[in-house]
């Protein structure tokens, strides 16, 4: 299978879903508003990796960073670029361990979220995307809307964070050559001891 290209597919991505086929390949269906959905045999949380590498973040250091600005360790909305926040939602119960249970789906591209009732004791929630077309997840209500706050809350701040992430020792790594921190950083004899 071709490798996707997020650079080129990303405007019109509305999420990443953990999906089984039918012969048990465990894989993620790449939703797209326009397209048919593609699906990669790949799982969710790699293709969110190679999403977040299409513009230059590491997952790692952006799951932490907007950890702390929403104040959840779990389930982090991740900002990757202004109108492009990637909420993450339970989608299915995983048959094997590390399978993978989360979607990954952008938050300007979800239209509403409402709670539906199934037949059965458990409810869950219809997520209804610009397009018309819809996802049911597993998850209550009330869950999808913390998470949703939490994403606004991952996005108003994240425009701060976007220009700049930080690294371990609380350096700035800017995009623009001629302002990296490290020159300036009061923590400079880390940054680069060599030079003393």
């Amino acid at each position: 299978m071709a490798k996707v290209q997020f650079s080129e597919l990303w405007p019109q991505l509305m999420g990443l879903v953990p999906v089984y086929t039918r012969d048990g390949v465990n894989g993620t269906s790449i939703l797209l508003e326009k397209n048919p959905a593609l699906f990669c045999e790949v799982k969710t949380k790699t293709m969110l990796g190679r999403l977040c590498r299409t513009f230059l973040i590491d997952l790692r250091l952006a799951h932490r960073a907007y950890s702390h600005i929403c104040g959840r360790r779990y389930a982090v909305p991740i900002s990757l670029r202004p109108g492009l926040v990637m909420v993450p939602v339970r989608a299915r119960t995983a048959r094997v361990k590390d399978d993978g249970t989360r979607a990954y789906l952008v938050k300007d591209k979800i239209r509403k979220y409402l709670p539906e009732d199934r037949r059965s004791n458990m409810s869950g929630t219809r997520i209804v995307f610009v397009n018309d077309t819809s996802i049911v997840v597993p998850h209550r209500w009330s869950n999808v809307r913390e998470v949703m706050v939490a994403a606004e809350l991952v996005e108003r701040e994240g425009v701060k964070l976007n220009g700049y992430l930080v690294d371990r020792i609380g350096c700035e790594v800017r995009e623009n050559p001629d302002s990296y921190c490290c020159k300036k950083c009061p923590r400079r004899d880390l940054c680069y001891p060599e030079e003393e």
